[in-house]
């Protein structure tokens, strides 16, 4: 008997040495866990199943300008806007009702709210987790407002290449015909003497003129010529430009204030499209001010890049439109005073650049478009 004691001995150590690590594995695999959660490129949030947040990583925080703090214990639906709670609401309730692991890019406009008020599109994965303490889910948030952007540009892009396909097509059936009725129009218009007649033939003129500036314009997609990189001067470009419009300007009465202090000595790129570009934006601008205003015009390096910089002090263009203003044919002028294919050409000929456009604008204010364009 005395030769087993040492035996049950050794057993009962080597229970106790294999039971404590054990309790120090669980303790890790929690550690591990969040450590995970932190490290994540993605937003991790979970919350528990009345909706409260429990856990969220650094990178909500940064998406969503809170702090973590700020967060924990409070509803899922302070980060959604207000608008959207409700439903928000009834669409975690049926989960919670049958809860499964949901992928990301389900094909749903999904918002998230920033603690400053605004809002952008984000794309969520879904994970249930049963746990002691109940149910909890752990979601994967990811801003695609990048992706939105470039999906966008994508599909401009694409239309455009169909424009091009079909203002190629169309220019010959429809500007034979226009040349005829002009011709037309014309001889008449010399040999009648009626006021009444005479008018009536000088708005065929003007309307066949329109179309025909249209369709020039429509083939500037289709047919617009390789570019002629070459050394050039922005400020001799922007002088230029003003010398063309001087009688709009003083007839509109608006003042011209430049600031090229800072201009580039020399940007690499085509010099009678960048002269359009910049031509295309100052009309916008003098159409916008007709009883008169400011315009400024601002060319400088910034980071390596050149920037030019368009802002007037006209009637602006409405927020709900601004997303659509490079849109082929869309204008927020008159009818008959517009063809809405200016900026869709000044778009075009930026990004053949490598470079982008934005615009920026407020009602009865005024509207500022800045480019930026690489050097060289």
């Amino acid at each position: 008997m005395a030769a087993k004691n040492p035996i049950r001995r050794n057993t009962r150590h080597r229970v106790r040495r294999h039971a404590a690590p054990t309790a120090t594995a669980g303790r890790s695999s929690e550690e591990v866990f969040r450590l995970a959660v932190e490290a994540s490129p993605s937003g991790m949030l979970m919350a528990d199943e009345s909706g409260r947040i429990v856990l969220v990583n650094s990178q909500v925080e940064q998406l969503f300008g809170y702090t973590r703090d700020e967060l924990l214990g409070q509803s899922v639906e302070i980060l959604v806007p207000q608008r959207l709670r409700e439903q928000h609401l009834r669409d975690r309730k049926e989960f919670g009702g049958a809860p499964s692991a949901r992928k990301m890019g389900k094909g749903r406009e999904l918002l998230g709210l920033r603690k400053n008020g605004t809002e952008f599109p984000v794309e969520i994965g879904l994970n249930p987790i049963r746990t002691a303490d109940g149910m909890r889910v752990l979601a994967a948030i990811v801003d695609i407002t990048e992706r939105r952007r470039m999906e966008e540009q994508l599909r401009r892009t694409e239309r455009l290449a169909e424009l091009g396909t079909l203002s190629s097509g169309m220019a010959h059936e429809i500007g034979t015909p226009m040349n005829v009725i002009l011709g037309r129009a014309e001889y008449l218009m010399q040999r009648i003497e009626d006021p009444t007649v005479k008018k009536g033939l000088e708005t065929i003129v003007a309307q066949v003129e329109r179309i025909t500036k249209i369709m020039n314009q429509l083939l500037t997609f289709a047919r617009r010529r390789p570019m002629e990189r070459r050394p050039m001067d922005l400020r001799n470009t922007v002088a230029d430009c003003l010398d063309v419009v001087q009688e709009r300007l003083a007839r509109c009465d608006i003042k011209v204030e430049t600031d090229l202090t800072d201009a580039p000595e020399s940007l690499l790129a085509d010099p009678d499209q960048m002269s359009q570009v910049l031509l295309n934006l100052v009309l916008n601008a003098i159409h916008a001010m007709p009883s008169g205003g400011t315009l400024r015009l601002v060319v400088k390096e910034d980071a390596g890049r050149a920037l030019i910089r368009v802002s007037d002090t006209g009637h602006g263009i409405p927020t709900e439109y601004l997303s659509k203003v490079f849109d082929p044919f869309f204008t927020t002028k008159d009818v008959g005073k517009g063809t809405g294919l200016g900026l869709t050409v000044v778009h075009g000929i930026i990004h053949e650049h490598g470079g982008s456009i934005t615009v920026e604008s407020e009602v009865d204010r005024g509207t500022t478009f800045t480019i930026t364009l690489p050097l060289s």
